[in-house]
């Protein structure tokens, strides 16, 4: 087994647990059902760590991008995405306001994350396909770029299960949608950039070792 997976994998288990634990800052209406809600990804990202403890498929890159997703997700979860203070936290260690330089109307953390899915999340799934279906780099990669777009699709598609089947509040906070009706497309094209600047990045790597 590989140490530092493990050690990671811990190091997330015990900084999930303290999110899930404490009372989020701010007006997040957080209710127990939404905290379920929000961190069935949590306990799937968790699995997939301790999975690749024991697989080993994952590279050093690809462990390190999944376990960076999965803070960054755990943070928005506890609260609810659409009210993490990370402007708060900007200008008391930065003392730079973030939300006043670019006149954001919005709380931006989703679309960061959203990002980041396709940036830190493209190694990761670049070794799974490599490993189950034998492609080459190059193949890879491109097949990588065509299954984050994808998945950001689906989970799109999930949400819009959500928002249906549950009461119009519950649905707006965990979706947060922030009353932007394009809010899914430009999900989508956001992950769709993170993923192109790691196909990039590997692409360039690829080269160097040729």
């Amino acid at each position: 087994m590989n140490k530092n997976k493990i050690i990671l994998s811990c190091i997330y288990l015990i900084f999930a647990i303290f999110m899930m634990s404490i009372s989020p800052f701010g007006e997040a209406p957080y209710t127990g059902k939404e905290l379920y809600l929000n961190n069935i990804g949590t306990l799937f990202l968790l699995g997939l760590m301790v999975l690749d403890i024991f697989k080993n498929v994952l590279s050093k890159m690809g462990f390190g991008g999944l376990f960076l997703f999965s803070v960054f997700h755990s943070v928005g979860s506890t609260w609810l995405y659409s009210f993490v203070p990370y402007n708060d936290w900007f200008i008391s260690l930065l003392g730079i306001d973030i939300h006043a330089y670019f006149e954001f109307t919005r709380n931006h953390y989703d679309r960061f994350v959203h990002f980041s899915f396709g940036l830190l999340l493209f190694a990761a799934t670049k070794d799974l396909i490599m490993y189950r279906y034998k492609f080459n780099l190059k193949q890879a990669l491109l097949v990588t770029f065509l299954s984050i777009q994808v998945f950001s699709m689906i989970y799109e598609l999930f949400e819009w299960g959500i928002a249906v089947s549950l009461s119009g509040d519950m649905a707006e906070s965990y979706n947060g949608q922030q009353g932007d009706m394009w809010d899914a497309h430009k999900d989508m094209g956001l992950a769709m950039i993170g993923s192109m600047i790691s196909w990039y990045v590997l692409s360039l790597k690829m080269k160097k070792k040729l």
